[in-house]
């Protein structure tokens, strides 16, 4: 009996230790096992359209494509829209359309870099033209191509009849032009922010009666004049171009308005009034002039027509359609450069432990425009804020934005300072161009003058010098 449970007892401890064996070993493959992360990938487009004076647009509808994949959406009422979880990457095409906007599209490219991308961005959508068809009854009846012809010399014969409508119409048949019995006007408005409401800006374009038009296409050729012939203008806040860089450039004056005529390729024998209203009320800048936007060049360029300012704003006159804007003059600022010294502490070892490698020296720059206050400045000449507007754009198209940020920069010396060795500062300093301003501003009681002045921030200049307990070493 006891030899019996003698075995048993040691069946026992055999099966315990094995059990607690085996629970061992799996508690230590446990502790082997690696659980990979997995990253989950997704992507979004997320975005804001608004119109021209920052306003939200709500209930813009919003299409992304991509390959055979549609997707839908609206914007809600502060006019943001996003697409969310999306999972293909690649360009996905957006297009905007919504009442009374000119339809907008745009790409959007989200890399295959196994990476989630959040892309934001920002649609703005003009107004459609203001539209006003030529009525038969506005019409001139022309039967034949004699009467054309008869029609086109009379007109070409007028005083202030153009050269080229002279060549253009040397021999035209009664498909290619078009003479109006009554006087034509179309009439659109800018959009302006809230703030900015008595700065509306209104554009008129005025066809006298008895004008003869005909259509030229790109080539130059005189074509023939539409048969539902329809007057467009749009005033908008912006037109594409290409840069210019050219003395004559308009890219610093501000615009007080930009319209769009068609059709395009709309000529007129005689010249018609093009009316732009002064944005500044009873205050006026001198010297304003006509751009037109060069279909071949891709360039705004400068119209001979003369710009009047006028009761009713700026008045000129115009012989075909295109895109136009009138702009004020480009004001010079007076500009001087300088420096301003920096704050920049050296290193000592000259009673180190150890030797320093790859020293490095930090130091603080200012990046970005330093303006005086232009709205006090208009303030106490008793100007309105209308006129600060214009002299704050004036001074933004010139100098960039008016913000200063402070960044945090660091000086790579590439140098070892043993023990006893340091590295002092001989300079530090950074660059300035200094601006400033006259602006003349006509107003009911006499010319005013705002003093503007601007401060821009360029590069830093640091020169070090190593040196030691013994001696000085050479300058960096």
């Amino acid at each position: 009996m006891n030899s019996n449970l003698k075995k048993w007892s040691v069946l026992t401890l055999v099966a315990a230790a094995t059990t607690l064996g085996l629970l061992s070993c799996k508690d230590k493959d446990e502790e082997k096992v690696e659980i990979p992360v997995v990253e989950v990938v997704t992507h979004s487009i997320t975005g804001m359209v608004l119109t021209p004076a920052e306003t939200a647009l709500s209930d813009v509808k919003v299409t992304a494509t991509i390959g055979d994949k549609i997707l839908k959406t609206n914007t809600d009422a502060q006019g943001k829209f996003a697409f969310e979880n999306l999972e293909k990457t690649g360009t996905y095409v957006l297009t905007f359309t919504a009442d009374k906007r000119i339809d907008a599209s745009t790409e959007v490219m989200i890399a295959d870099d196994k990476k989630s991308h959040n892309e934001s961005i920002t649609i703005v959508m003009d107004k459609k033209a203001v539209e006003q068809k030529v009525t038969e009854e506005v019409k001139v009846e022309i039967a034949t191509d004699e009467e054309a012809q008869k029609a086109a010399d009379e007109a070409t014969q007028q005083e202030n009849a153009t050269e080229a409508a002279k060549e253009d119409l040397a021999d035209v048949t009664k498909e290619q032009i078009v003479q109006t019995k009554e006087e034509v006007k179309v009439e659109a408005s800018t959009e302006v922010a809230a703030e900015d409401a008595e700065a509306t800006v209104t554009v008129e374009v005025a066809i006298p009666a008895q004008t003869v038009m005909y259509v030229k296409d790109e080539t130059g050729n005189v074509v023939d004049v539409p048969e539902d012939l329809t007057i467009t203008i749009a005033p908008v806040a912006h037109v594409a171009s290409a840069e210019d860089n050219t003395a004559e450039s308009p890219a610093s004056a501000p615009a007080v308005a930009t319209v769009v005529c068609g059709p395009d390729g709309l000529q007129f024998v005689t010249p018609v009034e093009l009316t732009v209203a002064n944005p500044m009320g009873d205050e006026s800048f001198e010297g304003a002039a006509l751009y037109y936007l060069n279909p071949k060049t891709n360039l705004w360029e400068k119209d001979m027509a003369e710009v009047k300012l006028t009761d009713d704003g700026y008045k000129t006159q115009v012989t075909h359609f295109s895109a136009y804007s009138v702009k004020l003059p480009e004001i010079i600022p007076a500009i001087t450069t300088a420096s301003e010294n920096l704050t920049v502490t050296g290193v000592d070892n000259t009673l180190g432990s150890k030797t320093l490698t790859n020293v490095e020296i930090p130091y603080t720059v200012k990046q970005g425009v330093e303006t005086s206050d232009i709205k006090s400045a208009c303030s106490a000449q008793g100007l309105s804020d209308v006129s600060f507007r214009m002299i704050k754009n004036i001074v933004a198209n010139r100098v960039g934005t008016t913000k200063v940020n402070t960044e945090e920069r660091t000086y790579k010396t590439g140098m070892n300072l043993q023990v006893g060795q340091g590295i002092r500062i001989v300079s530090a300093s950074q660059a300035l161009v200094n601006y400033a301003w006259n602006f003349k501003v006509a107003t009911p009681n006499g010319v005013k003058v705002v003093k503007v002045t601007a401060k821009k921030y360029g590069a830093a200049s640091i020169q070090i010098q190593g040196f030691s307990r013994d001696h000085t070493g050479g300058s960096n």
